[in-house]
């Protein structure tokens, strides 16, 4: 390995002098290091640190880093509590080591370039070099029509990989790779906890207040998302409980009621007393967002929420630096309604034979609840695994293999999370579902979605509910804690902690979440720009689906069949992202 080059751009969090500038250095200058995010506890390892003798002179985390892997080397990294993408040269022994946070809330890509190994917390920093290979990895393309999203280590270019969350990549001196892994939340979900119901709640409470109160560790404005569902609520009661000033939460207001939960949001913060800022949008202004969507996500995303979450931060941008998220609580405490289906299949398919399902099936489809026949339709799945997977694929109203061409049918959610089970050891079903929930939906979904839209506007987002004691405690629940003895709720935990800080009549109301009107949309105001983008021509220019199917799909979605609204979302990301990094590199 030849020349070394790292660059950073700072967003200021801790210590806003210029001594907390990055490249950050040991004494001796041996040991280089660039880093995003945040090291929680770093002013334990400091002292600790200093206790070996080691100097300083900031007062960043950062420099916590370089001293750190002096002392322990690539053990340092589970000694972090925090979310981070960290690069170190070691001059010493002519290498270079790239570490992801545990939970990959933080990204770092790296491809190769002949003999040049490049590096960064975004693909944009990646392509700006000149002989970046910008080739499509075509399997990347099978996955995200399948999931919404592609999984590390893939990228959407084929030369591009992502480091995987809870490990370390070391290169040395000849560019050989050698990876290892330092955590694994796999790990602590085959030890299940035997606490009781009374005694989880007060471990979860006591955990998380502990991750908020580091949470709250800035020299800038901290504030908080407040949506006025149970988890935003939860961290912005502990916000007060913890005595955190004068605390301000921010809320986005949609002009349809069907997913607007910005009075609930100003109820909490009422009987709180903290300063909520709402904005109010409607499908026009989040329209507007597109052009942000294409440019601040690095690969395509078949997200929805990716509107809300752009505009909410450029609400808070504008009066903090940091804001505290719930990201993290539906999938470590049961949160989900797929979740809880897949609880209910697993006791169905133990009492109901196979056999009789298809006729249980048939007469459930035709219940007007929603979710009964819902349920009904995906009943006859051959396991808990394949019941799951159906409520995250895509294309599963259509068929991936009738809509990708020909050889390029990648697995489907089913049977990812199926191979994902099986590398359990004594793990359930319906805990290998949640286990999947947090290790892929959430990494390279919920997560990667949340970063993009806050650090497009330098705001930087903290997940108290992905602590790192916290989620190791949370991956050990035993279903009776997620759903009750009886099966009857989600998030039964933090319902009870939530009891502890406001009344239960504010939370006696359905999840909503959001869901913006694009079957109406693509009818409409978004008619034009989808037929263009998704024309025959285009799509066969492309490569990746077969025109016909796609032309099939557009034309029974005019004629009033919304089952295809998430997969034409999907075709028309893939395709405006194509627009923008394939072309302009032609």
């Amino acid at each position: 390995m030849g020349n070394v080059g790292l660059a950073h751009r700072r967003l200021s969090i801790i210590d806003l002098s210029p001594l907390g500038r990055m490249p950050m250095a040991n004494e001796d200058r041996s040991v280089w290091a660039v880093f995003n995010g945040e090291i929680y506890n770093f002013q334990d390892l400091r002292n600790e640190l200093e206790s070996f003798g080691h100097r300083f002179v900031s007062r960043t985390d950062s420099e916590v880093i370089v001293h750190a892997y002096e002392q322990w080397g690539t053990d340092c990294f589970n000694r972090f509590d925090g979310m981070f993408a960290i690069a170190i040269w070691d001059g010493r022994h002519r290498q270079m080591v790239l570490a992801r946070d545990p939970h990959g809330k933080k990204p770092l890509f790296v491809a190769r370039s002949g003999n040049t190994i490049l590096f960064g917390s975004t693909l944009a920093s990646l392509r700006g070099w000149s002989s970046f290979d910008r080739r499509i990895d075509e399997n990347s393309i099978a996955e995200y029509i399948n999931f919404g999203y592609i999984h590390a280590p893939a990228s959407i270019f084929a030369n591009t990989k992502k480091i995987r969350p809870g490990s370390f990549v070391v290169y040395d001196d000849a560019g050989r790779a050698s990876e290892g892994i330092y955590w694994s939340l796999s790990h602590f979900g085959e030890q299940q906890t035997t606490l009781s119901e009374g005694e989880a709640v007060a471990k979860t409470n006591s955990l998380l207040l502990e991750a908020v109160r580091k949470r709250l560790v800035a020299d800038v404005p901290v504030g908080a998302f407040l949506s006025g569902g149970v988890d935003s609520s939860l961290v912005v009661a502990m916000c007060k409980r913890l005595g955190a000033g004068h605390v301000k939460t921010f809320t986005i207001g949609f002009d349809s009621k069907d997913f607007d939960e910005s009075r609930h949001a100003e109820e909490v913060a009422r009987y709180l007393g903290v300063e909520n800022r709402v904005l109010r949008l409607d499908s026009s202004d989040l329209l507007s967002y597109l052009p942000s969507v294409v440019d601040y996500y690095d690969e395509p995303m078949a997200d929805f929420s990716l509107f809300p979450v752009l505009a909410v931060s450029k609400l808070a941008r504008s009066e903090v630096s940091v804001v505290l998220t719930g990201d993290g609580a539906d999938e470590m405490f049961g949160g989900y309604e797929r979740l809880w289906a897949a609880h209910w299949f697993a006791r169905y398919s133990q009492i109901v034979p196979s056999s009789f399902r298809g006729t249980i099936s048939k007469w459930g489809t035709g219940v007007p609840s929603k979710w009964v026949s819902e349920f009904a339709r995906k009943s006859q799945a051959s396991s808990v695994a394949a019941f799951f997977g159906e409520f995250l694929d895509l294309s599963r109203r259509f068929g991936a293999n009738r809509l990708l061409r020909d050889g390029l049918v990648g697995q489907t959610p089913g049977e990812r999370i199926e191979a994902f089970s099986r590398g359990l050891n004594g793990v359930d079903p319906v805990s290998a579902a949640s286990l999947f929930e947090a290790t892929h939906t959430m990494v390279d979904g919920i997560l990667v979605k949340v970063d993009r839209g806050t650090m497009a506007y330098a705001l930087e987002a903290r997940s108290p509910f992905l602590d790192k004691a916290l989620s190791e405690f949370a991956a050990s629940l035993p279903n009776r804690l997620r759903f009750g003895r009886l099966g009857l709720n989600k998030k039964v935990l933090l319902k009870k902690v939530l009891a502890g800080y406001l009344p239960d009549s504010m939370f006696a109301r359905r999840k909503q979440g959001f869901t913006p009107p694009l079957r109406d949309w693509f009818r409409n105001e978004w008619k034009e720009i989808l037929s263009d983008s998704l024309s025959e021509s285009t799509v066969r220019k492309r490569g990746f689906f077969k025109p016909a199917a796609v032309q099939e799909m557009l034309a029974r979605h005019a004629s009033g069949d919304n089952a295809f609204t998430k997969p034409l979302w999907a075709m028309l990301m893939l395709e405006l992202w194509m627009q923008r990094d394939v072309n302009q590199s032609s």
